[in-house]
């Protein structure tokens, strides 16, 4: 018998369990080198490490409280009793052809469940839940081998095709960059949403700027993050450390008018060079990277694709 529901706090033992019957093998760092070590012999940060803040039930219990204190939708699966599948909806809007939309966060079946119809049950649910919500699309940035099965969902339009980038500061450099005023981070989504997202856009952009107000303790030991908002160029930036490196940054960053990326760009390559890194990330659309990123010569580490479903 299934069961389709919202969850509460009471399922976070049940959504970890899901979320970690994925991982094959648990390891921690001893002198530099990945060794092999029992669940319960990990520290909480160590947990984090192998897929975010699924793999512990004290940062789990965090991540889902942010997430309906928000009023957004953690969605699980209970198959006679036992929790078997979550989903994570965010409902938001922005300034793009995805509009107000539903996008599909997070999805994961236990190991032992698929194959089952439990993913498909998922994604019925939040179609359901954007209907409610009067969205105008529902999407998803899937996995490359998880493209088919969206697909079979009837989510199979390709919203935005991406291009990852890795740019090298260093041999970039930023000498000809002008001085902007910088002033702090809008905290209200309703300014942002009159912007235009540029990256990562295999996120919504409600998505990225919800889960940016958020943190957990054990990123702050590894945290180096600059975020702020240039009036001149009218653009929103947050500049952050990937997990594993501290020498590579990824960014966030919001436009009033993509005209303003090349001067934006180099103010956000200072930025980050200031702060100690070497290299940064983006996910951007591949029509702006070919037209306003491809003379700086970044590294494309893969292709990514946002599929939709027009509601």
């Amino acid at each position: 018998m299934i069961t389709i529901r919202m969850a509460s706090l009471d399922d976070v033992k049940g959504i970890v369990d899901v979320h970690c019957s994925d991982v094959d093998k648990w390891v921690k760092r001893i002198d530099g080198k990945e060794v092999e070590a029992k669940y319960e012999d990990l520290t909480i940060e160590e947990r984090f490490a192998h897929g975010g803040p699924w793999m512990s039930v004290e940062t789990c219990a965090i991540h889902l409280n942010y997430l309906i204190v928000h009023g957004q939708y953690p969605i699980v699966v209970e198959l006679n009793g036992k929790i078997v599948g979550e989903l994570e909806l965010y409902i938001g809007e922005e300034r793009s052809i995805l509009g107000k939309c539903a996008f599909i966060d997070v999805i994961e079946v236990h190991k032992d469940y698929r194959r089952k119809g439990i993913g498909r049950a998922l994604i019925g649910k939040a179609f359901e839940i954007a209907k409610k919500h009067n969205c105008d699309t529902i999407a998803v940035w899937p996995t490359s081998e998880a493209i088919e099965f969206y697909r079979k969902c009837g989510i199979e339009e390709v919203a935005y095709n991406i291009v990852y980038l890795e740019f090298d500061i260093r041999r970039i450099g930023f000498k000809k960059t002008y001085s902007y005023e910088i002033s702090a981070f809008p905290e209200k989504y309703s300014t942002v949403k009159e912007l235009v997202f540029v990256s990562p856009r295999i996120l919504s952009s409600f998505t990225a700027w919800l889960k940016s107000r958020w943190s957990y303790a054990i990123e702050e030991t590894r945290a180096i993050r600059n975020e702020g908002y240039v009036p001149k160029l009218q653009a929103a930036y947050i500049v952050e450390n990937i997990w594993s490196r501290r020498d590579v940054a990824n960014l966030l960053l919001w436009l009033r008018s993509i005209e303003y990326l090349p001067l934006t760009i180099n103010v956000i390559f200072k930025i980050a060079g200031d702060l100690g890194f070497n290299k940064l990330r983006l996910y951007v659309d591949k029509k702006i990277y070919e037209r306003y990123l491809k003379k700086y010569e970044p590294k494309i580490l893969g292709p990514e694709v946002v599929l939709v479903s027009r509601i």
